[in-house]
């Protein structure tokens, strides 16, 4: 089950009809600003979690074989419909849809699949001693799951998800329910997932096989692992810690708010909050959309496994080049019923994908959006040819540089120079390097540079053993 196609117009900066069709696991947005990313990923949030249908948008749903002769009422399921409705637009007929032609697009025997929208802009987790008071926030899980996605939000939401499942697990324990079939384990399930999904990405910095419980100022080593420990009595601060390299700086921490044996780094667990940008979100985000499929499937046995739409839009923010080649492999690898809808601008993001999984959009003079899918495997390639093929960088080089260089051809070519622009050639011959004008192919020159780099890096790290030795 998941989302096959949408035909949108109408919606700027969509002045007419673009259709694109939808790879089950990745699709992936790229083009220039202001031409639609966004606003693709709005609409189909919209589309599930918003309180309007979006205008002139249309979405197509493939549903399980069981249910294919059960055809969904959503506008737009066949080429017919299509027509129809583009002929009445066309004179002036504005077609009237149904709350129930929007929201259900599914048969009634089938789960629509959650949807969860990550914004570009991503708030990490407040520091101990800055976030609000949240035991007055009486809001249901569900509430809260339902809000724009924040660390602050995140982080209500993790202490509501704790405060569910402790009460869903201690019922359970009443009614002696046998322990395979306790939907409260499935808590656990997702530390174990998401957690590992994070490592995933993050493995130079999270260490360890599962969060742990972080408790200020009281030693938790014989604690260790335990989401439904009762710490209540303690009257101490709980929340989510992870055992990282990072080795923590706690001259701007108070001391009431270190893990007392947090020198030891490997041993105790950081609180989340104080780790960097890039590991805070990752981490936030993920177990915010394991959060979401674990709720919507009521605690379900495989809920990882259970179709679910991510979009997110720069999916690569606050990752360095490394973790951006990771991202995609890992979602897919931990949450195999998941699809993905995501915007980047980065090469290393779109580099790996396969045929149909690229969608490029374009925007000309006139402003009028069209769209294109990659029918090739983009596997293979280097950053410098994605770049120039669907980024539209032809020279993956400094500005100053390509100024200079352009400024230099133009000059090359004029057969009769003033003295002023012979001056000038000159100038520019010497200021660019000889290497950008050669015949030798953009990789060439690129092992040769870093062949280079890393000679300069061996050196300066062989004279710096040599002073420690001394």
């Amino acid at each position: 089950m998941h989302l096959t196609g949408m035909d949108i117009r109408e919606t700027p900066p969509f002045t007419k009809l673009v259709q694109l069709d939808f790879d089950a696991r990745v699709n992936l947005f790229i083009g220039p600003n202001a031409s639609g990313k966004s606003t693709i990923l709005r609409e189909i949030d919209a589309a599930f979690n918003g309180d309007k249908r979006p205008l002139f948008s249309d979405h197509l749903y493939n549903v399980e074989p069981e249910y294919q002769t059960r055809t969904s009422r959503l506008s737009g399921s066949t080429r017919e419909q299509r027509k129809a409705r583009d002929y009445d637009r066309t004179y002036g007929r504005n077609p009237i849809f149904t709350s129930e032609d929007w929201y259900n697009p599914f048969p009634t025997k089938t789960i629509k699949p959650p949807a969860v929208y990550i914004e570009a802009v991503r708030l990490a987790l407040p520091e101990l001693y800055d976030e609000a008071d949240t035991s007055e926030d009486n809001a249901e899980v569900e509430e809260v799951l339902s809000r724009t996605f924040s660390g602050a939000n995140f982080k209500l939401a993790n202490e509501k998800m704790y405060q569910y499942t402790t009460v869903m697990f201690k019922q359970e324990e009443k009614e002696n329910t046998p322990i395979e079939e306790r939907k409260a384990k499935n808590f656990i399930k997702v530390d174990e997932c998401a957690y590992m999904c994070v490592k995933s990405i993050c493995s130079e910095v999270i260490i360890g096989e599962f969060p742990r419980n972080y408790v200020a100022g009281l030693s938790i080593s014989y604690l260790d692992h335990q989401p439904f420990g009762d710490f209540e009595e303690a009257n101490i601060h709980r929340s989510m810690g992870l055992t990282t390299t990072d080795r923590p700086n706690f001259s701007a921490v108070r001391p009431e708010d270190r893990p007392t044996y947090s020198e030891q780094i490997g041993q105790a667990p950081l609180y989340a909050g104080f780790l960097s940008s890039g590991t805070q979100t990752t981490f936030l985000w993920i177990y915010w959309l394991a959060y979401k499929m674990l709720h919507h499937y009521d605690f379900a046995e495989g809920w990882k496994d259970k179709p679910a739409i991510l979009l997110i839009d720069e999916i690569e923010n606050h990752l360095h080049p490394t973790w951006q080649r990771r991202v995609i492999p890992a979602l897919l690898e931990h949450f195999p019923g998941l699809q993905i809808f995501a915007t980047t601008h980065s090469p290393f993001v779109v580099a790996g994908l396969r045929a149909g999984q690229v969608h490029l959009l374009s925007r000309n003079s006139e402003g009028v959006v069209t769209a294109t899918t990659t029918e090739q495997d983009i596997i293979g390639w280097t950053t410098d040819e994605i770049l120039r093929t669907f980024m539209g960088v032809g020279q993956p080089t400094d500005e100053l540089t390509i100024r200079r260089s352009n400024r230099l051809r133009e000059l090359r070519r004029i057969e009769s120079l003033s003295d002023d622009e012979r001056e000038e050639l000159e100038t520019l011959r010497r200021q660019v390097n000889a290497d950008l004008m050669s015949s030798r192919s953009p990789l060439d020159l690129q092992r040769e540079r870093y062949g280079e780099m890393m000679m300069r890096f061996i050196e300066s790290r062989q004279a710096q053993l040599s002073q420690d030795g001394a």
